[in-house]
């Protein structure tokens, strides 16, 4: 069985503009219109390409507005919240992070996050997150890295789970 991961919208947290200022990477950073415009796209895609209805699945969301503003943009209505599904909270500086993730290296920080989700995972089979998390979470289950190594926003990978 697989779940579907998807990385949320462009969100004024990860606005490139913002660098440096309070707003980039704050928890509680809303969608911008970009990133609801993506989400809707997202959303599309759900219906067109992976036959699912919108409007009657369940789906799992992180603590953080970006990911509920996403799956509502992308239709996802019925929204469950898993804090394991947060945002990998990083102690590094932003330049190491940036260079391992050029690397394509992960944190311990990023692994062990990855690893207590899938020790316990949410028992719905789309998951709405973060890209440093879904990496992690690829890598640990053997998803063969693609040209972006964290997803682009929006993005859906599919993600075996063994026993389900």
């Amino acid at each position: 069985m697989a779940v579907l991961v998807v990385r949320h919208g462009l969100s004024e947290a990860n606005n490139r503009h913002n660098l440096g200022t309070p707003a980039f990477g704050a928890a509680d950073a809303r969608l911008m219109e970009f990133g609801r415009q993506q989400a809707a796209l997202m959303g599309q895609t759900l219906r067109q390409e992976h036959g699912i209805d919108c409007a009657a699945i369940e789906v799992a969301v992180s603590g953080m507005a970006r990911t509920r503003e996403t799956a509502l943009a992308a239709g996802l209505v019925t929204m469950t919240e898993y804090p394991a599904l947060n945002e990998v909270d990083q102690t590094s500086d932003r330049q190491t992070v940036r260079r391992m993730i050029d690397e394509r290296r992960l944190s311990a920080t990023a692994l062990a996050a990855a690893e207590a989700v899938l020790a316990d995972p949410p028992r719905e089979t789309i998951w709405i997150t973060h890209g440093l998390l879904i990496a992690a979470l690829c890598r640990l289950t053997g998803v063969p890295e693609t040209d972006r190594f964290i997803p682009r926003f929006c993005e859906i990978r599919r993600l075996p789970l063994p026993g389900r």
